[in-house]
């Protein structure tokens, strides 16, 4: 457990010297949904009708663009496999980076998202439902980010890689997440669809630590 603060610490100090990359980030998250209300106005039925829907994709495309950083330095620097030499295994790098990710990226969005929810007509109940389905999705997101970014890192075309690789693997998540609040909506208990995305957590998180451990041994060689 020792080590794994350590770790924890380690990957905490990296980032925080990086602050401009998460700054970006953020910036990123915000604009977009600013560009949305700019196109579609305030007080306009489809903003209201489907703002839940486009947090939900700022914040995938949030994911998508930003997780990159959290890896490909230590990739190239070595890093990845120092730790590994002095004995870190390979899942414990992974979930301490999950962790890092999560608390970095997407904590700061759970903190922004009511004001943006607001700016786009959601109504005062539905924003818990949509931050806890958040919340509760991210970490999914994520874990299939880390993987399609371990695989693609040595290609030079990592971005497009990226996204046509793991696309797919989103849908799911999206539709449950954006499903929690349509049933909020229709005064039925989005609770099924909370379960349904932690259960995807749990099925996403030792396929993404088995295939990055094999990863990690192929780019090591």
């Amino acid at each position: 457990m020792k080590k794994i603060f350590l770790l924890l610490k380690r990957e905490l100090f990296v980032n925080f010297r990086n602050l401009d990359n998460l700054y970006i980030n953020i910036f990123f998250f915000i604009l977009s949904i600013f560009i949305f209300i700019l196109s579609f106005g305030y007080d306009n039925l489809f903003s209201k009708e489907y703002g839940h829907a486009v947090i939900w994709s700022v914040v995938l495309f949030t994911i998508i663009l930003s997780s990159e950083q959290f890896f490909i330095e230590d990739f190239w620097d070595g890093s990845i496999r120092e730790l590994q030499i002095i004995g870190f295994s390979s899942h414990s790098i992974i979930l301490v980076k999950l962790l890092v990710m999560w608390i970095l990226l997407i904590l700061p969005i759970l903190f922004i998202t009511p004001i943006m929810s607001l700016l786009l007509g959601i109504e005062p109940s539905e924003i818990k439902t949509l931050l806890i389905s958040i919340a509760l999705g991210s970490p999914s997101l994520l874990l299939i980010s880390i993987i399609g970014i371990i695989i693609t890192v040595q290609s030079k075309k990592n971005k497009l890689l990226l996204v046509t690789l793991i696309l797919p693997f989103y849908i799911p998540i999206l539709i449950f997440g954006v499903g929690s609040v349509e049933l909020e909506r229709k005064l039925i208990s989005p609770t099924s669809n909370f379960f349904i995305l932690i259960g995807i957590f749990l099925i996403t998180l030792p396929n993404t630590l088995i295939a990055g451990n094999f990863a990690f041994r192929e780019i090591n060689k």
